[in-house]
């Protein structure tokens, strides 16, 4: 019968895959000459950076286009809230022409007055009709 022992993990020093962006800027702006060749760190993350600042872009058009939203409707609403105070004006002038006071002096000019003599009544018998 076989005897149980532990195994022994092979220790296989595994080679970091160069990122192919990292390889790639580094040769176009010399980053290591930048940055010397024993602080590699910015090199090794220029992928992470990258992304980063992509985000921050986006996050500050999103924020400006957002401000321009708010700037938009708070006009829109100075808008709406002077229409409706001309169409409270406008109606207020409206109710105001319709009175019998007001059409009475508008017709004084042509010559046409309200009557003095009160309305009279019409009684018109049965039989008559």
């Amino acid at each position: 019968m076989a005897k149980n022992t532990f195994r022994t993990p092979k220790t296989v020093a595994r080679q970091k895959r160069k990122n192919r962006l990292t390889v790639w800027v580094n040769d176009v702006i010399g980053l290591d000459r930048l940055f010397g060749e024993n602080n590699a760190w910015p090199i090794r993350n220029i992928d992470r950076i990258l992304w980063i600042t992509f985000l921050l872009i986006i996050y500050i058009g999103l924020t400006h286009n957002a401000e321009r939203l708010v700037r938009r409707t708070q006009r829109t609403r100075t808008e709406v809230d002077e229409l409706r105070a001309q169409y409270t004006t406008l109606q207020a002038k409206f109710m105001k022409s319709g009175k019998q006071s007001e059409l009475s002096k508008r017709m004084a000019p042509l010559g046409l007055t309200d009557s003095q003599t009160p309305p009279r009544k019409l009684v018109v018998k049965p039989d008559d009709y």
